[in-house]
């Protein structure tokens, strides 16, 4: 894995993604995929996040958080720094590790598996936390956090079981926005069915066609 980036004196948001390792990846898809079409499935949805995060004008850079060195280099690829993570680390401790690699400016902890994201609504949704101290956008499910908005000395992540109720007891303001791609986080066969019915990025589409027994009814 490589090394931590250096801190950064972020002019606009800094993101960061944090991805567990492609061999335990999205485990309630289980019944609909193999446990290959999963870690694809995962990556390529990481892939489409990191490019969507890149496309927003709000954002300076994207940082992915993960064990993974695959990830680590997909996410590379497009140009995301990588901050390690030994696998065993709690995901809140680890995110808060990470954001204090940067010095100033806003950080978004942001979900890597949302498919149908755009940049648009990553910068709308930046505009409505920008006089926030924190901010959490909840996710399609109104139990999780789809990102997390703060500055970043005052992240205070809380992710993990019902985070976005934690995340507003904090102290977090929840943003009211129509923000359908960026609220839809797949974890479960519905969800993975709602982004498809939306229009998922380009890497999800070919990752999805390449699944013989979801690509023919996602190419219909």
């Amino acid at each position: 894995m490589s090394a931590a980036p250096a801190p950064l004196q972020a002019a606009r948001a800094h993101v960061l993604i944090a991805v567990k390792d492609l061999r335990h990846a999205k485990s309630r898809l289980g019944p609909s995929l193999t446990a290959d079409e999963r870690a694809a499935l995962t990556l390529a949805m990481v892939q489409d996040t990191v490019t969507a995060a890149f496309s927003s004008e709000a954002v300076h850079a994207v940082t992915v958080v993960t064990p993974d060195a695959v990830v680590a280099a997909a996410a590379g690829a497009l140009g995301a720094a990588h901050f390690p993570d030994r696998g065993g680390d709690d995901l809140n401790a680890v995110l808060t590790a990470a954001a204090r690699t940067v010095l100033s400016g806003r950080i978004v902890a942001l979900q890597g598996d949302l498919p149908c994201l755009s940049g648009p609504e990553l910068t709308a949704a930046l505009a409505a936390a920008r006089p926030l101290r924190r901010a959490v956008v909840v996710d399609h499910h109104g139990t999780g956090t789809s990102a997390l908005i703060a500055e970043s000395h005052d992240l205070d992540p809380r992710f993990g079981l019902d985070s976005a109720r934690r995340h507003i007891d904090s102290g977090a303001t929840a943003l009211d926005g129509d923000w359908p791609g960026l609220r839809l986080d797949v974890d479960t066969p519905g969800d993975l069915a709602a982004a498809i019915a939306l229009g998922p990025g380009p890497a999800t589409t070919r990752a999805l066609l390449s699944m013989d027994h979801i690509g023919s009814s996602h190419s219909r």
